[in-house]
C-alpha cells in the first residue's frame, strides 16, 4: 500500500457533545478523516458521506452517553451539594467554555445572566448549575438550527458541481444526460433538484466501482 504524501486531501467531520454527571462535567468527541481526490464528483460523494458520517457519529455519542449515564445510576434528582455556596471554580471553567462554543464575548454573556437574572461575581452553585443548563440548552438549539439550514432541502436546485459531475458521468457512460433525466424524472438536467441530482450521482458511482 503506498504511503500518503503530505499534500493529500481529506475532510475531517467532529461531533462533540458536553455531559453533565452530578457536579462535574464530561466531554465526548468523534472525529472521522476521509482522505478523497480532486475532482468534483468525488468531493460530492464526501459531501454526502459527510451526512451519513453526522449520523453515525450522533448515534455513537446517544449510546456513549447512555453508557455513562446508566453507569452512574440514575438519581431520581440531582442534587447540588452546598447550592448556596459560591460558585465552583469547575462550574466558572464549564460556563467559560460555554460562551466560547458559542462565540459570545463578555457583553453578551453579562447580557445573557441579566435575563436570567444570574449574578456572574456572586453567583451561588445552585444558580450556576441553573445557569449552566440554560446555556447547553441555548448550543443545543444553535446547533439543530445550523444542522437543520445546512441540510440540503429535497426541492432545491441541483448545485453547479452536481450538475457537472453528472455530465462527466453521462460523457463517460455514453449517456444523453437530458434524455435520462426526462426518462427519470419528466425534466432535463439544467432543472435537476439537488435530490434528484444525488440519486443519479449515488447510482452512477455505484456502478464505477
Amino acid at each position: 500500500m503506498a504511503n500518503p504524501t503530505p499534500d493529500t486531501h481529506s475532510v475531517s467531520r467532529t461531533f462533540r457533545a458536553a455531559i453533565r454527571l452530578g457536579e462535574d462535567f464530561v466531554t465526548l468527541e468523534e472525529t472521522i478523516t476521509l482522505p478523497i481526490d480532486a475532482s468534483d464528483e468525488v468531493v460530492q460523494q464526501a459531501v454526502d458521506l459527510g451526512w451519513r458520517i453526522y449520523t453515525a457519529q450522533r448515534e455513537a455519542v446517544t449510546q456513549q452517553v447512555a453508557t455513562i449515564r446508566e453507569a452512574q445510576g440514575h438519581p431520581g434528582a440531582m442534587s447540588i451539594r452546598d447550592p448556596d455556596a459560591p460558585a465552583s471554580e469547575k462550574q466558572r471553567n464549564y460556563i467559560a467554555a460555554l460562551q466560547e462554543d458559542l462565540s459570545w464575548n463578555n457583553e453578551q454573556l453579562s447580557t445573557y445572566a441579566d435575563e436570567q437574572q444570574v449574578d456572574l461575581v456572586t453567583m451561588t452553585k445552585g444558580q450556576a448549575s441553573t445557569f449552566i443548563d440554560s446555556l447547553k440548552k441555548v448550543a443545543e438549539e444553535r446547533q439543530r438550527y445550523s444542522v437543520e439550514q445546512n441540510r440540503p432541502r429535497s426541492d432545491q436546485p441541483a448545485s453547479d458541481k452536481q450538475l457537472s459531475a453528472l455530465a462527466r458521468l453521462a460523457h463517460l457512460r455514453g449517456i444523453d444526460l437530458d434524455a435520462e433525466t426526462t426518462q427519470r424524472f419528466g425534466v432535463l438536467s439544467s432543472v435537476l433538484t439537488d435530490e434528484q441530482a444525488r440519486i443519479l450521482l449515488s447510482e452512477w458511482q455505484a456502478k464505477r466501482k
